[in-house]
């Protein structure tokens, strides 16, 4: 019958659209729940170990050919570092996670402006330009020889470790080849050049250089051996936006002047400066990373002789909601108000984990937000540290972003 026939048509397509409507649905969730879970994570020895309740998952833990529900005591697998097995619904495999059992850990957290100075392992290339020669026509000596972003290490087998060395040796080639040793992109290599005369009688091979680097951030963390974090993004040039790669860094007290304000579109800044001199150095900088620098401290600055250390918090206990951040203001350290909008555990630029948004009112007042020169500017969430603050968005100085600070104390 042709009745029969159209009713059993429409039940075969709702069929049809209900196991296409839950394939669907199984897919995204599938991908929202192991965008949210963590690839890693580490977790206080003796306390719980979940990834939390709210997500659509179980949790095993696979210890061998032993297999243990997980919401339990972290450590109690046997081992100190074990996989976490996550399926959704208790059905599909989503991810296994990598747990870390460690001791807790206790770090001051800071908020004080510092004065960072670094020498550059080499004499880097910002940028190549013409040069007008003597015969008043245009060269570029060093055009397909040279590289934004490269290291020169030495000319015709000498050292050059400063700006003034190089044009020194460039200076005294007469206009004969010379032969550049480069690091370029962690490899060496040699290359040739030849000086031309410019119309001042000089020799240039026509770069622009830089030996140094020098600016203001925040001190984020000391540990009880002495050992700091800060920053919490790397010391890049700010012209090519590199890393730069550090033969020797210092970090001073710094002197902040004034404060400009953050506006839409124009984001402010700390002023201040630096004096180079024995009784201001903080300590040495050993490392710049992705994470921020890092190094040891010859002497504890005054503002925090009177802070305690605070536990440290990892990421999967960063909540959204209201949060604290430590920056020192006309002199005081304060704990400044920020409501953290969003967490991401797997973030593609690590030190874009946390987003957070100012909403004390005194900060505001006094710099619009989050300015240039908070950088590192510790972040706090029941009662530990958690993070510390990394950018701020431009067309809006109440927010910026975060690293988790778990992250800057994996410095290796």
């Amino acid at each position: 019958m042709p009745g029969l026939r159209i009713f059993h048509f429409y039940r075969k397509r709702r069929k049809r659209f209900f196991y296409l409507y839950l394939f669907c649905f199984l897919a995204f969730s599938l991908c929202s729940v192991r965008e949210y879970i963590p690839d890693s994570i580490s977790v206080t020895r003796g306390e719980a170990v979940s990834l939390g309740s709210f997500l659509p998952v179980t949790q095993t833990v696979k210890n061998g050919s032993e297999t243990a529900v997980s919401y339990g005591i972290a450590g109690t697998a046997g081992t100190d570092d074990y996989e976490l097995e996550c399926r959704l619904f208790g059905l599909i495999p989503v991810k296994n996670v990598t747990v870390h059992i460690v001791d807790e850990e206790q770090v001051i957290p800071c908020g004080i402006p510092i004065g960072i100075y670094v020498q550059t392992a080499g004499v880097y290339v910002v940028d190549l330009a013409e040069i007008e020669t003597e015969r008043g026509g245009a060269a570029s000596p060093a055009k397909h020889v040279l590289k934004t972003g490269d290291y020169i290490l030495e000319v015709d087998g000498t050292a050059v470790e400063t700006k003034e060395e190089l044009v020194a040796a460039v200076s005294a080639s007469d206009g004969t080849a010379l032969m550049l040793t480069v690091r370029r992109n962690g490899e060496t290599l040699e290359c040739e050049v030849t000086p031309v005369q410019t119309v001042d009688g000089s020799y240039q091979i026509g770069v622009w250089v830089r030996d140094d680097m020098a600016g203001i951030g925040t001190l984020t963390y000391v540990t009880e051996d002495g050992k700091f974090g800060a920053l919490g993004h790397s010391i890049s040039d700010t012209d090519t936006e590199s890393r730069i790669e550090m033969k020797k860094g210092t970090l001073y007290l710094a002197d902040i002047l004034s404060v400009i304000r953050g506006e839409k579109g124009n984001p402010g800044e700390l002023v201040g400066q630096i004096s180079y001199t024995e009784s201001t150095i903080l300590g040495s900088i050993e490392k710049n990373l992705a994470n921020g620098i890092f190094g040891t401290l010859t002497s504890l600055p005054d503002e925090l002789s009177g802070i305690e250390p605070v536990s440290v918090g990892y990421k999967q206990e960063v909540e959204e909601g209201s949060a604290r951040m430590l920056v020192e203001l006309d002199g005081e350290l304060c704990y400044c108000e920020i409501e953290i909008e969003s967490v991401d555990l797997n973030a593609a630029e690590v030190n874009q984990s946390i987003r957070i948004r100012v909403t004390d009112e005194a900060l505001i007042a006094k710099t619009g937000g989050i300015i240039q020169g908070f950088s590192g500017a510790p972040i706090l969430q029941n009662g530990k540290i958690i993070g510390a603050v990394t950018h701020v968005f431009v067309s809006d100085p109440l927010e910026g972003y975060g690293i988790f600070i778990e992250d800057m104390l994996q410095t290796e």
